[in-house]
């Protein structure tokens, strides 16, 4: 599952415009603080701009080095 910090790290890649709240809850969930992004979307679609998201925080994941094992 991403992370609000992925999700915004693409929208920003992308070009954009976005605003994150950060230490809010789902209601089913509320001690569980994921925050979220809410982002103008200027036309496109919303499965548009989520499959951008997708694609934009897979290839981050696939550059991104890994970590080594101690």
């Amino acid at each position: 599952m991403p992370k609000l910090a992925e999700i915004e790290d693409a929208a920003k890649m992308l070009g954009l415009e976005s605003t994150t709240i950060g230490d809010t809850a789902r209601p089913s969930r509320p001690w569980e603080k994921t925050g979220y992004i809410m982002v103008d979307r200027k036309g496109k679609t919303r499965s548009f701009i989520l499959k951008s998201l997708v694609q934009a925080i897979h290839k981050s994941r696939l550059t991104k080095p890994k970590a080594k094992p101690s």
